[in-house]
């Protein structure tokens, strides 16, 4: 059985019998063109003739370097990159040729100096500005003086600061003078103080460098709210007219110590005793500084702590009484 192609046409037997992918008849078999070939285009001819012969590139490669297997008689000379198609011009500066160093370059003309007409004279001289020493000199004092503000405030802030909060704490006293023989009254109590001079009371001898003295204090309250303000005073010391002061230690206090037992008129008294150089020994004046403690009878410890912190008094009142 005969198969036939796809349109159903059965092969062709005969001498023009072809594949069924060959050409027809009419087309031959060699396609190749065998005629003349088209002009060349012609090219365009260079921008700048160069004239004469070129020479060849005398610059050698140095980057890469050579190879060692690469032949010696190899050109290894670099090409440069082609040469830009442009219309700049090159700068003027670039065309002028360079001066020689044997002729210095010409300088440029000098403008004569302005001379002031006649009926202007000048009275400074050319060479000194009078508006230019002081720009230098107000400078420079700006500057002292800033720094000078700043070690001021950097030193003299904190100590007035010190000074503030220490004077808030112990302000200045308040000096009450006590004639001699009389007594001094302060906070409703009247106080008196006498002083005398001893023997060494530990028996030791006698020396030439020191002098013991006797303070006898008396203290008497005026009225009931002198009776509560039985405390000892917060301070007791000898002082001579130079501001020199020395130390006394407590001897005996009849003061008694339960505000019920204190009767309004009575004096209590007070011992002390203290050292001093032989030469102010008759001169020394007592300082005392009277306690602000108020002992209140069936007071609670409530209102005791309340009553101290809205207290506005301070201990800053001095009593010195004179020789």
């Amino acid at each position: 059985m005969t198969k036939t192609p796809m349109d159903g046409t059965p092969p062709r037997n005969g001498p023009d019998a072809r594949d069924w992918f060959a050409p027809p008849a009419e087309q031959p078999s060699d396609i190749t063109y065998s005629g003349a070939l088209p002009p060349p285009v012609p090219t365009a001819p260079p921008s700048i003739p160069i004239p004469g012969t070129l020479k060849p590139p005398t610059d050698l490669r140095v980057w890469p370097p050579l190879e060692p297997e690469e032949p010696e008689g190899e050109d290894r000379s670099t090409q440069p990159f082609p040469a830009l198609r442009t219309n700049r011009q090159p700068p003027p500066g670039a065309l002028a040729p360079a001066p020689s160093s044997a002729e210095p370059p010409a300088e440029p003309p000098r403008m004569p100096p302005r001379v002031p007409p006649a009926a202007a004279p000048v009275e400074v001289p050319a060479e000194v500005s009078p508006e230019e020493p002081a720009a230098p000199k107000r400078r420079t004092s700006l500057l002292v003086g800033g720094t000078v503000l700043s070690v001021v405030l950097a030193v003299g802030a904190p100590t007035a600061f010190g000074y503030q909060a220490y004077r808030y704490g112990r302000p200045a006293d308040i000096v009450q003078t006590v004639q001699p023989g009389q007594a001094g009254v302060w906070q409703h109590v009247s106080w008196r103080a006498t002083v005398e001079k001893i023997k060494d009371p530990t028996g030791k001898p006698e020396r030439s460098d020191r002098q013991w003295l006797k303070i006898l204090i008396t203290r008497t309250a005026l009225d009931a709210e002198g009776a509560i303000r039985h405390g000892a005073p917060a301070e007791v010391k000898f002082t001579d007219r130079a501001g020199r002061t020395w130390q006394v230690e407590k001897v005996n206090d009849e003061t008694p110590p339960d505000v019920k037992d204190n009767k309004i008129g009575t004096p209590y008294r007070l011992e002390m005793m203290g050292v001093v150089p032989p030469p102010v020994a008759d001169e020394v004046e007592v300082v005392l500084r009277p306690s602000s403690y108020r002992d209140v009878p069936d007071q609670s410890a409530e209102d005791f702590v309340k009553a101290a912190f809205s207290s506005t008094e301070r201990d800053d009142h001095v009593l010195r009484f004179r020789r």
